[in-house]
């Protein structure tokens, strides 16, 4: 089984904790990270000499420059993901492949996952396993408009079996990889709601511990062991934790996307947010997530402000007109 993420060279350090925490508890498997940006002289590389960096340029990507002008950054990072998953098969030949995202922490060997890769081969996890719907965020609604099944992990296996899925899941994101509800867009995770209508041989991991996030803190309380491992609900061990929304900076915050729970009403996840802040401090985030990034540049981006700026000036002169003439009516 070989795991992999995708980042920008201002998300090495989460990238490296990720890594570090996967190749401690599957020493016997490789990490891989998936480089979309260019190298850059401002980083020493040798950090991270236990992974493998494949830069997105090697994948051959077409049209890639077309996809980075229409694309921001993390549209950009989620719309390769099934590029890096043919390239990986590809050239590694392993019978299982695993994607985590970057801001995830691995804290025990994901058993269950490899037994299940075995017989099926497509692995995704649902949001939450217990509906909410409060005056806080996020609730079943919130998570229904970005996807069931969250892409920050997903695993497939037998590459013959799940070519077919890759290119279809590739065509779709690299036309329609906008996070653009209004559009009922959102990056490449929305479409994998599909998954149980187009495909058999899929299964849907209901396990706790698996992406454990702050979208689904209603329904799993935390406790640690003396030797520092984590279990979720008195049953279940904790595989993995998804820090999504979560800043380094602003540390006494769990998330940015949650309103329901603050480290006072919850202090069951204090001592493993403080694991996580701690391994990012040593791998050097305070330099690493200063790092410019090459693809998606200012150019790109005054060009496409531009045209955003050109459309809302269109529709502040048209509401304009439309309230003279209004008024002239009134009158």
């Amino acid at each position: 089984m070989i795991a992999f993420t995708i980042c920008s060279n201002n998300y090495l350090a989460h990238a490296k904790t990720l890594g570090d925490s996967y190749l401690q508890f599957h020493p016997d498997s490789k990490f891989i990270i998936g480089l979309v940006d260019k190298y850059t002289p401002d980083l020493d590389y040798s950090l991270f000499a236990a992974f493998e960096i494949i830069p997105v340029e090697l994948l051959g990507i077409e049209d890639f420059d077309a996809l980075n002008f229409k694309y921001n950054i993390v549209e950009l990072n989620t719309a390769v993901k099934p590029s890096f998953f043919h390239f990986i098969f590809n050239k590694y030949k392993p019978e299982k492949l695993v994607y985590l995202d970057p801001d995830i922490l691995v804290q025990s060997r994901l058993t269950e996952l490899e037994a299940m890769l075995n017989e099926k081969n497509i692995i995704i996890t649902p949001h939450i396993l217990v509906p909410v719907d409060d005056d806080y965020t996020p609730t079943d609604y919130h998570t229904l408009r970005g996807g069931v099944f969250n892409l920050g992990f997903i695993a497939l296996s037998n590459y013959d079996a799940v070519k077919g899925f890759i290119n279809w899941w590739d065509q779709r994101v690299k036309k329609y990889g906008f996070a653009d509800f209004g559009r009922s867009m959102f990056y490449d995770q929305l479409w994998i709601n599909y998954v149980p209508c187009f495909y058999d041989n899929f299964h849907i991991l209901k396990h706790p511990g698996y992406n454990a996030a702050n979208w689904n803190l209603h329904e799993r309380l935390f406790s640690q062991f003396a030797d520092g491992s984590f279990i979720i609900n008195q049953k279940y061990p904790l595989r993995f934790f998804h820090f999504s929304g979560y800043n380094f900076l602003k540390s006494d915050i769990i998330s940015s996307h949650l309103s329901r729970f603050d480290f006072n009403s919850r202090p069951d996840l204090a001592p493993l947010f403080k694991l996580y802040h701690d391994r990012l401090q040593e791998n050097h985030i305070n330099l690493i997530s200063k790092l410019s990034v090459y693809y998606y540049p200012n150019l790109n981006k005054a060009a496409i402000l531009t045209t955003k700026r050109s459309v809302l000036t269109k529709i502040v002169s048209r509401l304009k007109r439309s309230l003279s003439v209004l008024v002239k009516g009134h009158e």
